[in-house]
């Protein structure tokens, strides 16, 4: 009976030695990692025992907010590390747009070899949210222009933005296609204007007018928005053109015309005959 338990305590031990592979994180990047965008991460596998591991593994456990792409590698299996070695796996991980600001559990499954039991390991990540948001409405369709509102809905700050007007379908722009707007706090908007021309005659029915916005992130990053308003191609004709040349127009609308021209020097006529006549008649009673 000693015998027998002498046995299982040593192959205890044995497969303790030889089963002593444990994972740590290596590195992850960007740090720390935005909600709705991707970041990698380095998962280092290390050998304690006193052998060979052969066909341990490690994978990734579905864990909110963090998600593989389909058809990214969920396992990854080493077959083999030396005793006091390591290996270093990569996983690419998204991370759910609605995920909370602070630290994230990402949970990895690992085992030492190919028939051993999974054991679980959380890594607390920090995820925080980098960009903002904004609305983007028509605020105003004037002789002069069309104004554009931006308004920062998110509760990041956006500094440096510029607002354009990319190339696109129905629209151009005249004179100029970007308006750099400064900066934008949580909950403040501002207005940008265009001189926006349709680039086809005729259109009535409303077509998208995308609207670019370039602004920089409090870590200092570059980012760009596409918005868009429904405008109508039609509706841009008086917008489109020159405030003198409106002018010039709406003043030769007022001129008046021939026919008119004529009755009034009709009258002018008359009124002096009927005058010249009265002022006869006085004249002559005076000689008498």
């Amino acid at each position: 009976m000693k015998i027998l338990i002498f046995f299982a305590l040593t192959l205890i031990l044995t497969i303790g030695l030889a089963n002593a592979v444990d994972i740590t994180v290596e590195n992850y990047y960007p740090t720390p990692v935005e909600a709705g965008d991707y970041f990698t991460i380095w998962i280092k596998m290390t050998n304690y025992g006193e052998s060979v591991a052969e066909n341990s593994a490690v994978r990734f456990k579905q864990s909110y907010p963090f998600l593989l792409d389909p058809g990214e590698e969920q396992e990854k299996v080493v077959s083999k590390i030396d005793p006091r070695g390591a290996s270093t796996q990569r996983f690419k991980i998204r991370v759910n747009k609605e995920a909370k600001e602070g630290d994230n559990n990402l949970v990895f499954e690992y085992k030492d070899c190919s028939g051993c039991i999974w054991k679980e390991k959380s890594v607390p990540i920090t995820v925080i949210e980098f960009q903002t948001m904004f609305d983007v409405v028509l605020q105003e369709l004037t002789t002069e222009g069309v104004f554009i509102a931006i308004a920062n809905i998110g509760k990041n700050p956006a500094n440096a933005i510029t607002v354009s007007i990319p190339g696109q379908e129905f629209f151009k722009t005249d004179i100029t296609s970007a308006s750099i707007v400064g900066n934008l706090d949580s909950g403040d908007y501002t207005i940008a204007g265009f001189k926006i021309l349709p680039k086809q005659q005729g259109i009535k029915e409303r077509k998208e007018l995308f609207v670019q916005i370039d602004y920089t992130d409090p870590f200092g990053v570059r980012r760009t928005i596409v918005e868009q308003v429904l405008l109508s191609p039609s509706a841009l004709s008086k917008t489109g053109m020159d405030l003198d040349e409106m002018r010039t127009r709406g003043g030769a609308r007022q001129k008046p015309s021939l026919l008119t021209n004529i009755w009034f020097w009709a009258f002018i006529i008359l009124l002096i005959l009927i005058i010249g006549k009265k002022l006869y008649k006085k004249f002559k009673k005076s000689k008498r």
